[in-house]
Formats: C-alpha cells, sequence, structure tokens
C-alpha cells in the first residue's frame, strides 16, 4: 500500500507525486486521502496498474477545488478516470484510509474516518511495523519557536503550525515583528514573551484573525484559543500592538512590564490608523475578543511628549463579545492616558474594567466615539492620581447602556472631575440599566458634566457618598455638583447590591456587605467575566468554578464547552537563568467535537487565508505621483513606483513574476493619460525585487513620457495575482495609486490668491456702494468650481470662491440652502431693528431714518448676494443621487425661492419705491469719454436713491425691472451646473451653459439698460468671458492639454480683470455723485431754447412723476425731510456759454463754467 494522507504541498517547480519513469502496482493499493496541493495537476508520474490493483482517492484538493470525480481526478495526473475508485469526503472506507491487514474496522469520528487497529497493526494506519515512542528534543520540535538571548535587528518569521512561540532574554532593535495567529497551530497557541526590550521604535505585533484575513474565518470554533504572556518587557520608544480577533477561550496578558515613549513610533502594519503621532505604548486596534480575556496588570504606561495618547485604542471598533479588557493596578502617564477613537461595543455579558491604577495626566479614560453595552459591565473603580484637564472617565459621541448594563465609577480619589458624559442633544442613556456614582472624591467646580436619560423599567442613577475640594457632598448639593438626571441618593454606611454588585450575576448581599455571586459571576463585583489575577510572569490561574467571595450550596460546576481550553492542572515552572529553559508539560482538554486523531486538523491551509492588500508607495517628492512627475519633472533620477506585501507574506520565487501584476484604470478614461502611449509604457514596464526587501518588496521605474496629460486625477488599481505571493492565498491582491493632476500648479496657486482677492474687494465695494458693481460673477465662478465636471485646476484655481456662494460651501448642500436663507432673514431682522431704533433716539422721520440706515437697500444687497448660492444648493439637493426627504423638501422650496424672488423684486419696484429717473440735460453734446464713462441720468430724491440704491443704481429709468436680469440668467446656468451629467456628458453641459450665457450677452447689449456705456460694456463682456470660460472647459473635456490649461488661466484673468475695473468704477462714481449730488443733479439752466431743444433731444425723461410730498410705500410720512433744496442759481455773466450739469471730471478740475441769462 502506498498512503498518502495530509500532505500540503506548495511548491510550484514540481508536482506533489513525481517520478521520472512508471510506477507499476500489482495486488497493492495507492490510495491518497485528504491531500492539497497547490497546482492544479497533482501527480506527474505513469501509473501501470496489473491485476489486484487499485487507485483509491478521497477528499483531495489540486489548485484551490475540491476533487469531486473521476474525471478531475484523472485531470489531476490519476491517470484513466476509469481505473479510479473515488470516495467523498463523508464515506469511511478502511480500504482507502487504513493499511487494510492490520486494520479490524473503520469508522467515522466527528467527521473524521479513524482505524481501529487489529492484530499486528499499528499507528493512525495500522501499518505493520509500529515505531517506537520517543520524546521529543526539546525546543526542536517542528511546533516549536524559540528566540532566546539575542538581539534582533531584522524581521523574523514564526513558521507555519508553530504552537508555541517563545521571545525570552530578545532585544528588538528597530524591527516590527509579527506574531500572526492564524497561521499557527489549529488547536491551540502559546506566546511567551518575557524579558524582551524594544528600542528605538520597534513594534511587536500579536495579530488575531482578521488583521489579515477575514474576521469570521478568524473567529470560527475550528481554532483553538491563545494563550499569551508578555512580562517584563522594557520599551523605550517602542510599543506593543494587539489586533484582530482571538478565538474563543483566549487569555491575553501584560505583566511587570515598562512602556515608555518619548518621541513617535510609526505603526508600519496598521495602515489605517491616525495613532502614530500620539506615540502610544500599547495600541489595541480592532480587537474583538470573543470569550477572551486581555489582562494588563502592574505595567507602567508613560508617554513623555507634548499631546501623547498612552493608550490606545483604533481602528473600526473595540468588540467584547462575552470577553472582557482590564488595566488593573497600572501607572498611567501622558496627556491622555487612555484614548479610544474606535467605537467600544461590549455585549453578551463583556467587561471593560480599569481598577486600583494611577492617572497622572491632563486627560483620564477618553471614550471619543463613544460605548455601547449590551447586558454587559463598564468599571472604573478604586483608581487615584491627578488630571490637570477633563475628567477621569469621559465618554462623548453617544453612550448606551442597555439590558441589565452597569456603568460604575466607584471608590477614586482624582484631583479633577471625576465623570463627564455626553451634554444635550446627546446624552448617556441608561435603559433598564444601572449608573453607580459612589465613593468617590475629586475637585474643581463639578464632580461631572454632561446629561444621563433614564428610560424603561428597571433603570438606575445611584449617587452617594461624593467627596468634592475635600467637602462631603449631601444630596441637596449633587445638582449644583453638576450631577443631572433623575438619581437615587445612597449614603456612604447604607449596604446596597446597585453601588457594589453586577445585578444579573448577583444572588443576594452577604452580612459584610459582600456580594454573593450567582453562577457565572465572578470577583469582588461579580462581574459576568472572569479576570484572572495575574502572578508575575506565571501562567494565570484557572477560572473558579464559583465565586470566591461566598459559600454556595450549589453543586454545579460550569465546565466550558464548545471550544476547546488548554488546562493549566499539569506544569511545573522552574526559575531560569540565562541558559536555563522552561519546561512545561501541559495537556490539551479537547471538547468532544474535536479529535487529535484527524492528521490535517494542525495543518496551515492556504487558501484559507485571504490575500492582503498591497501597499502602494513611490518615491516622488510628496508620497504621491503628479502629472509632473509623468512627465518628467526636470529630474534625472527616476521615480519608483513600489508594492509591499505585509508580514508575514513574501513574494514568491518565481523569474515570471512580474506576468502575475496587471494595472486596471478605475477612474474615467482620458485619453493622454493611461489610455494614451503612457499607459502602454506602463503596462510593458518589468517590476525587479527591492535590494533591501528583496521578498517583500518589488518596483518599478514609472516611465517618462512628455505628451502625458490629464484633466482629472487619475486613479489606478494594481491587481497581482494570488500564485504570485509564496504559498498562495485567497482571492487576489490589490492595491492603489493616484496620480494628480497638479496642472500649472504655480499659476492655480496664484490664480486662487489673485480671485479671492478681487472677490473680497468686489463684496466690500458693493456693500459700501449700496449695490453699484456685482459679486454675480465671482460667484459663478464658485458654482464652476463646485460642478462635478470641475476639473482639478478648476478647483484649485478657485479654492476660495465657493465660500463667497456659500460660507457652507464645504458641507452638505442642505446646508447651503438653509444656511444662505437664515442669514438673509438675520440680517434683514437686524437692519430694520436697528433702523427702527435710530429713528427713536434720533426722533426723525421714518424716511429720514431709513435713508441714513439705507433701509431696505442692504438688506436686498444681502438677499441679492445669497441667492445664488440657495438656488444652486436646491438643485443640487434634487440632483442628489442618494437624496432623502429633507433634500427633497428644502431643494423644491428653495427652487420656488429662487424663481420667486427676482419676481418679487420687480413687484416691489413697480409699487413700493417711489423714486424717478432724470436724464442729465445735455448729455448729448458732452465729451466722447465722459458719454461712455459717465451716466446718463440720476435717481431721485436723494432719499429714495439712498434707501432703494441697491435696485436702482446700475440701471437707467425705463430697464429699472431688469435689475434682476443677470441673476436670473445665472439662476438659469446653476440649474444646468447642478446637475450630474451621464458619462462624457460633461462637454454638453458647458456648451449649454455657453449658451445662455452668450444670450445673455446680447440682451444686455441690445437694450442697453445700464446707467452707462461703461457698465454695458462690462456687464456684456463679464458673460462673454464666462460663456468662453465654458467653452474651454469643454475643450479640455474633449481633448485635454496645455493650451487648454493656459486659455482657462488667461480667461479668468481677463475676468477678474473686468470685474476689477468694474468695482473700481463703481466705487468712484459712488464717491463723486454722494459728495457733489447737488451740483450733479440741479442743472444751471441756460436759455429756454437750450431748454427746449434739450427736452427734443431727450429720448427718456421722468419715468414716475417726481413730487416732494411722495409717500412711502409703508409710511404715511413724505420725503422732504430728507431733501435738500437746489443751491440758489449762479450770477449769470454775458458771453459765456452753458453746459448742463457738471460732470465727474469737471468735479476733479473744479472748473466752473458760466453761463448767460436769458430767463427773466
Amino acid at each position: 500500500m502506498l498512503l498518502a494522507k495530509g500532505n500540503v504541498h506548495d511548491g510550484v517547480s514540481r508536482e506533489m507525486l513525481y517520478a521520472a519513469g512508471a510506477v507499476t502496482a500489482a495486488g497493492s493499493t495507492l490510495s491518497f486521502v485528504r491531500n492539497r496541493a497547490l497546482l492544479p495537476r497533482m501527480l506527474s508520474a505513469g501509473l501501470l496498474l496489473a491485476d489486484g490493483a487499485h487507485v483509491r482517492v478521497a477528499c483531495n484538493d489540486a489548485g484551490g477545488r475540491v476533487l469531486s470525480t473521476a474525471e478531475e481526478y484523472a485531470a489531476a495526473g490519476f491517470g484513466d478516470a476509469g481505473s479510479i475508485e473515488f470516495f467523498g469526503c463523508d464515506t469511511c472506507d478502511r480500504d482507502t484510509h487504513c493499511y487494510e491487514p492490520g486494520t479490524a474496522l473503520a469508522n467515522m469520528r466527528n467527521g473524521v474516518c479513524v482505524c481501529a487497529c487489529g492484530r499486528g497493526g499499528y499507528g493512525e494506519a495500522c501499518v505493520p511495523v509500529g515505531a517506537p515512542a520517543l520524546p521529543p528534543a526539546v525546543g526542536t520540535a517542528p511546533s516549536v519557536f524559540v528566540r532566546e538571548g539575542v538581539t534582533v535587528q531584522s524581521v523574523f518569521v514564526v513558521p507555519a503550525g508553530a504552537s508555541e512561540v517563545t521571545l525570552r532574554h530578545v532585544v528588538l532593535d528597530g524591527v516590527s515583528p509579527v506574531l500572526y495567529v492564524p497561521w499557527m497551530a489549529r488547536d491551540g497557541v502559546r506566546i511567551v514573551v518575557q524579558n524582551v526590550s524594544l528600542q528605538n521604535g520597534a513594534v511587536l505585533y500579536v495579530m488575531g484573525g482578521g488583521a489579515l484575513r477575514d474576521a469570521r474565518a478568524a473567529g470560527s470554533d475550528e481554532s483553538g484559543p491563545v494563550e499569551l504572556s508578555v512580562c517584563d518587557v522594557e520599551a523605550l520608544n517602542g510599543a506593543l500592538v494587539l489586533t484582530g480577533t482571538f478565538p474563543a477561550g483566549s487569555v491575553l496578558t501584560v505583566t511587570d512590564s515598562l512602556l515608555v515613549a518619548a518621541r513617535s513610533t510609526p505603526l508600519l502594519y496598521l495602515p489605517g490608523s491616525q495613532s502614530s503621532p500620539y506615540a502610544p505604548v500599547l495600541v489595541l486596534s480592532g480587537l474583538r475578543l470573543v470569550r477572551s480575556v486581555l489582562v494588563v496588570s502592574g505595567v507602567a504606561l508613560v508617554t513623555v511628549m507634548t499631546g501623547g495618547r498612552t493608550v490606545v485604542v483604533d481602528g473600526a471598533v473595540l468588540e467584547l463579545v462575552g470577553g472582557g479588557v482590564a488595566l488593573d493596578a497600572a501607572v498611567f502617564g501622558g496627556d491622555a492616558a487612555l484614548y479610544a477613537s474606535a467605537r467600544v461595543v461590549a455585549s453578551g455579558g463583556a467587561v471593560l474594567r480599569v481598577s486600583g491604577s494611577q492617572v497622572y495626566a491632563a486627560h483620564g479614560l477618553v471614550f471619543d466615539s463613544g460605548v455601547e453595552a449590551n447586558a454587559s459591565a463598564v468599571v472604573v473603580n478604586d483608581n487615584a492620581g491627578a488630571l490637570t484637564d477633563g475628567a477621569l472617565l469621559v465618554l462623548r459621541g453617544s453612550a448606551s447602556f442597555v439590558s441589565g448594563s452597569w456603568l460604575s465609577v466607584r471608590g477614586n480619589s482624582i484631583s479633577g472631575r471625576l465623570l463627564s458624559v455626553p451634554s444635550y442633544p446627546r446624552r448617556a442613556e441608561l435603559v433598564q440599566s444601572t449608573l453607580t456614582l459612589h465613593g468617590n472624591a475629586g475637585s474643581g467646580p463639578v464632580v461631572m458634566d454632561g446629561t444621563v436619560a433614564l428610560g424603561g423599567a428597571g433603570r438606575k442613577f445611584v449617587v452617594g457618598c461624593l467627596t468634592l475640594n475635600g467637602q462631603a457632598l449631601r444630596p441637596m448639593d449633587y445638582r449644583s455638583a453638576g450631577i443631572i438626571g433623575e438619581f437615587r441618593p445612597v449614603a456612604c454606611s447604607v449596604c446596597d447590591a446597585d453601588v457594589h454588585c453586577f445585578a444579573a450575576a448577583t444572588r443576594a448581599m452577604s452580612g459584610s456587605c459582600g456580594c454573593r455571586c450567582a453562577e457565572g459571576g465572578y470577583g469582588r463585583d461579580c462581574l459576568p467575566v472572569y479576570l484572572p489575577h495575574v502572578d508575575g510572569c506565571n501562567r494565570t490561574p484557572a477560572k473558579p468554578l464559583l465565586s470566591h467571595t461566598e459559600t454556595l450550596t450549589e453543586t454545579r460546576s460550569p465546565t466550558p464547552t464548545g471550544t476547546p481550553s488548554l488546562s493549566t492542572e499539569h506544569y511545573s515552572l522552574t526559575q531560569y537563568s540565562p541558559k536555563e529553559t522552561l519546561q512545561i508539560t501541559e495537556t490539551v482538554a479537547l471538547s468532544p467535537t474535536r479529535t487529535p486523531t484527524a492528521s490535517v486538523s494542525s495543518t496551515l491551509w492556504w487558501s484559507d487565508v485571504a490575500c492582503p492588500t498591497l501597499s502602494v508607495t513611490t518615491t516622488a517628492a510628496g508620497g504621491s505621483l503628479t502629472l509632473n512627475d509623468i512627465r518628467g519633472g526636470g529630474s534625472a533620477v527616476p521615480t519608483l513606483l513600489m508594492v509591499a506585501l505585509p508580514p508575514p507574506f513574501r513574494w514568491a520565487r518565481d523569474p515570471q513574476l512580474s506576468t502575475h501584476l496587471s494595472f486596471v484604470p478605475v477612474s474615467a478614461a482620458q485619453p493622454r493619460g493611461f489610455g494614451g502611449p503612457w499607459g502602454a509604457m506602463l503596462r510593458n514596464a518589468m517590476w525587479v525585487r527591492n535590494a533591501t526587501n528583496p521578498f517583500t518588496v518589488l518596483e518599478l521605474a514609472v516611465p517618462v513620457h512628455r505628451g502625458y496629460f490629464i484633466g482629472a486625477d487619475e486613479t489606478i488599481v494594481i491587481r497581482c495575482d494570488a500564485v504570485a505571493v509564496s504559498g498562495g492565498c485567497k482571492g487576489v491582491l490589490l492595491g492603489s495609486f493616484t496620480i494628480r493632476s497638479n496642472t500649472l500648479p504655480a499659476a492655480a496657486s496664484a490664480l486662487s490668491a489673485i480671485t479671492g482677492v478681487v472677490a473680497g474687494a468686489t463684496a466690500v465695494a458693493v456693500v459700501v456702494t449700496g449695490g453699484l458693481g456685482s459679486i454675480l460673477e465671482m460667484q459663478a465662478l464658485g458654482v464652476f468650481a463646485r460642478m462635478p465636471c470641475a476639473s482639478a485646476q478648476e478647483r484649485a484655481s478657485t479654492v476660495a470662491l465657493p465660500y463667497f456662494l456659500s460660507v457652507f460651501a464645504a458641507l452638505d448642500p442642505l446646508w447651503m440652502v438653509v444656511g444662505n436663507a437664515l442669514l438673509a432673514a438675520v440680517f434683514g431682522c437686524v437692519h430694520y431693528g436697528v433702523t427702527a431704533a435710530f429713528q427713536r433716539w434720533r426722533g426723525v422721520d421714518a424716511a429720514s431714518a431709513w435713508a441714513a440706515m439705507r433701509f431696505p437697500s442692504l438688506t436686498y444687497v444681502m438677499a441679492h448676494a445669497m441667492h445664488l448660492g440657495i438656488f444652486f444648493g436646491s438643485v443640487s439637493a434634487l440632483a442628489m443621487p442618494d437624496a432623502r426627504v429633507q433634500h427633497r423638501v428644502i431643494g423644491v422650496v428653495g427652487v420656488l425661492y429662487g424663481v420667486a424672488f427676482p419676481a418679487g423684486v420687480c413687484y416691489f419696484i413697480a409699487c413700493h419705491v417711489g423714486a424717478s429717473f432724470t436724464k442729465y440735460w445735455q448729455f448729448s453734446r458732452k465729451p466722447l469719454h465722459e458719454r461712455l464713462l459717465y451716466p446718463v441720468g440720476y435717481w431721485h430724491p436723494v432719499a429714495q436713491q439712498r434707501m432703494y440704491g441697491g435696485m436702482l443704481t446700475n440701471m437707467r429709468g425705463s430697464h429699472v425691472y431688469w435689475c434682476v436680469f443677470q441673476l436670473s440668467v445665472l439662476c438659469v446656468v446653476c440649474l444646468i451646473a447642478a446637475v450630474d451629467p451621464p458619462v462624457g456628458g460633461c462637454d454638453v453641459q458647458y456648451f449649454c451653459m455657453a449658451a445662455v450665457l452668450l444670450a445673455g450677452a446680447g440682451v444686455v447689449a441690445f437694450t442697453n439698460m445700464m446707467r452707462s456705456a461703461f457698465l454695458t460694456v462690462m456687464r456684456t463682456a463679464s458673460f462673454v468671458l464666462l460663456a468662453a470660460l465654458c467653452l474651454v472647459s469643454a475643450a479640455n473635456h474633449l481633448a485635454p492639454s496645455d493650451g487648454g490649461a493656459r486659455a482657462y488661466v488667461a480667461t479668468v484673468l481677463l475676468l477678474t480683470t473686468v470685474l476689477l475695473a468694474n468695482t473700481v468704477y463703481g466705487v468712484v462714481v459712488w464717491y463723486a455723485e454722494d459728495r457733489h449730488w447737488q451740483e450733479l443733479r440741479e442743472p444751471r439752466r441756460g436759455g429756454l431754447e437750450a431748454l427746449l431743444r434739450d427736452d427734443e433731444e431727450s429720448d427718456e425723461v421722468t419715468q414716475k412723476p417726481h413730487e416732494l410730498t411722495s409717500s412711502l410705500y409703508a409710511l404715511g410720512t413724505t420725503v422732504a425731510s430728507s431733501y435738500r433744496p437746489p443751491a440758489p442759481p449762479l450770477q449769470p455773466m454775458a458771453g459765456e456759454t452753458c453746459s448742463d450739469t457738471l460732470s465727474l471730471f469737471d468735479r476733479v478740475s473744479s472748473a466752473s463754467c458760466k453761463i448767460e441769462d436769458a430767463l427773466v
């Protein structure tokens, strides 16, 4: 018989069974059972079967799949399908699994075929010769890994299947070794870390399942428990990291150690962690304990740096499922003693305890993402120390205790606050649970802060025996000490079960005020998890059958079942010297569902380990590739792209390793980017091994191509086949890198500063002049930057402009709508209130007060400036693919408001303004430059002009209703810009926007609606340049190039120049009209003929009756009090001709013109 059973073959050069010649079998059996091979072909041999020969197969795996038919076995090299006798994994065939002459019978036990030997049969397969039982050599067994008395400066790899790992008297110097539990023995692992020194940034990682593979697989019942003993460890600028999921029944202990950090320590194998800058010495990252415990006892944990966090809990969540974490008798020092950025979830009778420790820090135990406890206990008892800021226990985010949970803060003596729970609207919520705050001494203004909410029957907030600043508090003092909520006071001398015991595991209280524990309760407080007291470097004592606090009459013995546990009844620990070894004899107690006869049970199945994520880095400045790097960037040194495997994975010894790696773009295709010639060069580039780390790092020289151009960031995924990894893995390996489109980076930065300054100056000018000018064009650029189609260059060139659109631009579109609306409403109310107060204080009529306070002109300017943000945010909220009900409701309301506002302004002007527009006399006879630059007329009376300047200033009389035209055009542009176009539809979107803007420019130019030709030209130019900007962006989407990027920069600079000129012009005209209003608006009249001639030439006179007694729309007073009478005419002088008014330039030059007196 040839029996090949339970073998794993991970080689790629040969098959599992190889024979150069033929294999002949006559009257014999070739049996292959429960083997696994990496290659799809398991045998490479010519099988010649004579009479009486058999080929029997059962439960084999080749190439990652279980062979389930005779045909599949034939394809795997087992010969002719007709000669193969196939059996399933659940079939126990004696002739297949056992040597038939020595086997009495074979049957299934716990899923494994077991051979019962008869006379002359020995061993697992009942072979004819038995091997003598020899004791294994100490330290040489393949399942034992020992490092002792050495200094380690390079990463070591623990062999697969190891059941015991020992590091003793070892110095880890600047290295980060990983003890990866899922690759060790499946029926239980013991790890001893004793007298180890971590220095120069060394980090020791102990990884459970899920750190490198699926957590569900790691936490399955197939894995045995882990016993981790960390003792007498000294760390100076080093750290200990525990991460991943540990199997049920695991016990992790850290004792009698000193961990100190004075600078940050890189956490290389926690890529998502943000904790490295805070120099933690103990990191619990994504830790999940299922019916397992972690005990840290007698350890000094100190971080000596500003802002340091001594113990860090990060990752997604710290999950305790029927398990526990205890920090007992520890010393904490640092800015934060414990900082949990991960949410802490305790369920199924879990325990989180910090007791008997000393805390000297700025902040105590900070749970920044909240705590969620379900039928579990969070205990902070009997601690002492001093806090310079914060509280001993800080719960942020949300704190929820439900289903009989217990939060106990008891017996602490702290210089500082004791408890901080979330404040309104968040709060600490207790549902059928208990919060105990008893027997504590603190200092400061309050004992606690925050809000405690009680819900459901059985909820309790127990308070008592508190001391604040050395003074004992009475129940009547509790509320002033910050204890808010419905609490029950308990005096110091009262023996109360809610103060001392975990209710769910407590049977009764004893006469000595002790907790009598029910089954499943342990320790002084009857906690639901046994947290052992660690005796130095010895193993932890076994779990007691019942609580030791009282003698009970129950005789039940709650022996753990369902998961294997390491028995601690039989072993001896001898005192060691540097040359002595630890002698251990242990008994493994297995549950009835497991049996040691399954030879495959302790073998690592490679395909069960999920493929890790590739770490992708570059040697480019800043760590990420940019467009300039691909173009060469002026550097003679090639940029390298590197992919690294996390330990303990290694690259296979395959000379054709490059063929297994490929590039896949995930961002939109760009013809001159990865989709062009450079992409072909990258795909053809060769990966080579890194000279420093040849087994874990591959590198590739990034090709240089001058024609490479991308308008938007380009993300590329690196895909690697599992066969490229030594031993293989399950799935594929993926990593990604991004090439940033830093087109003209210096120009983009300068342009961003220029546009921000011009926008700010424009906004100030609009407020000062009462609306003479416009900030809408800058807001339109902000809209362009917020478009889904906006390129990286557009966003970088206009960084500040979205905030001129709305100060809430960085938030959800919902906030843009609500925020802008609230700003406009609040400003209007405050403006009206200030105006009313001014009227009462000065004792003037309403018209004078309104004119002095420029009401409602400034309110209109504010509403005008907020309008585009409201409209754009509303349309964006409606266009969101994941829009909720509130988005749709507020979006519809915002769109309706966007349509109603211009119409409302027009109605207001028609019914309530009461102002008139008069054209300047003999304006057509003015010099050309004055006619181009100076307004053609003026609005009067002055009181009305000041009240409504924002609506009137830019427009001539017959076109006053066109004051909302620019706003309406840009609203249509916003409507188009906010819609997310289909893939490849950005150019169409830009063309539509350009068409609307060009149409608006044509209307402005044709109607000549502005007060001066200069304003008409500027407004037309701004529309045309915005349209040009859209056309340039469309061209850049169709064919991105350097020329398009430069055209964009030039167009934006031209537009800012136009807006700046418009702003300066508006300020100058406003100053002249404000200071010289009498001379400018009351022309000195010439002869009657001139008067009649001017009347004929005037194409536009009064549009509304100019009467000083015209009433305000809301008040019964007149405007006469605010309107000063014209100056008396100057004495006539003969021989002089006249001009009807002094222009702006006449005022500046101080020239006056005399006129003849033709009127009597």
